[in-house]
């Protein structure tokens, strides 16, 4: 009985060492799984925070006393990328309207990057073209509502790229003006330029009561499909029957060799030269042979 206890007692000892690793194996695996979880999430945070962002605001509503004081030429340009084009074509000049602005210049372009075409059996050709539709917007706005309209822009921006502003003296504006005038203009009469001069003031003005923006933004390519037609092989289709097109070419057969009969005739004086060579020939031979 004694050596039975001992057995007894070694295999229960032996179990709960084996349960007890068992145990702290499943717990450290539980662990490390949670810290790689932990750590993925982590991650996941960090990507989304360093992720680039649009700018909060494009302009800001204060004005340093200095600027307050001075007349400013304004002027900016924006680059940014939307969902639909035209759509927020459409909305800019809805709001152009509520800031007194207008468009200056507007330009509608749906760029080809790539392009591929199909030939069906009827004729016809499908025509595949990725495209990228942009817009290039000249606006002029009234300098007040410069900044109010700009971070309006925010909303519509799906991704935002480039921006510059400028923001001129009027004296020194002025003076650029009628240096661009003065050199382009090649006449030395006082009329002309006095005309360029009032000319220059008036544009200048203008600048200074309204900022100039100029817009230009894109959205994704997307593919667009057309149709067009292939003229070989609708003339091909549009051929007479296969009886009709046998008969056809031996006429064409036989009007080609009265041709070509008719253009060897025309060289008869060659012919007439070699065979007199060839008879002189003949008779040369002959002659060499009896004597």
């Amino acid at each position: 009985m004694s050596d039975l206890s001992k057995n007894l007692t070694i295999i229960l000892i032996v179990t709960s060492t084996t349960l007890v690793g068992c145990s702290k194996q499943q717990e450290g695996s539980a662990s490390d799984a949670a810290i790689a979880t932990e750590n993925v999430a982590l991650n996941s945070e960090m990507i989304r925070t360093n992720a680039a962002k649009n700018p909060e605001q494009l302009a800001s509503h204060q004005q340093s006393a200095l600027e307050q004081s001075r007349q400013l030429v304004k002027s900016a340009q924006l680059q940014f990328e939307v969902k639909d084009v035209l759509k927020t074509t459409t909305t800019l000049e809805q709001q152009l309207l509520q800031y007194n602005g207008y468009i200056e210049n507007k330009q509608i372009d749906y760029q080809v990057s790539d392009r591929s075409q199909r030939d069906r059996i009827d004729g016809t050709v499908n025509i595949y073209e990725k495209i990228t539709p942009m817009v290039q917007l000249t606006v002029r706005i009234p300098n007040n509502q410069v900044t109010t309209f700009l971070n309006n822009l925010l909303p519509l921006m799906l991704n935002f790229n480039t921006q510059s502003y400028e923001a001129k003296r009027y004296e020194l504006k002025l003076l650029e003006e009628k240096l661009n005038t003065a050199n382009q203009s090649d006449s030395t009469l006082n009329t002309v330029n006095n005309q360029l001069q009032q000319l220059t003031d008036l544009e200048v003005k203008d600048r200074l009561a309204y900022s100039t923006i100029r817009l230009e933004f894109f959205q994704q390519p997307k593919v667009r499909k057309s149709h067009d037609l292939n003229i070989h092989r609708i003339a091909t289709l549009d051929s007479d029957p296969l009886i009709s097109r046998i008969a056809e070419a031996f006429k064409v057969g036989l009007s080609y060799f009265r041709e070509t009969i008719i253009w060897l005739i025309q060289f008869w004086a060659f012919y007439l030269v070699f065979i007199a060579a060839w008879l002189i020939r003949k008779a040369y031979k002959t002659r060499k042979q009896r004597s």
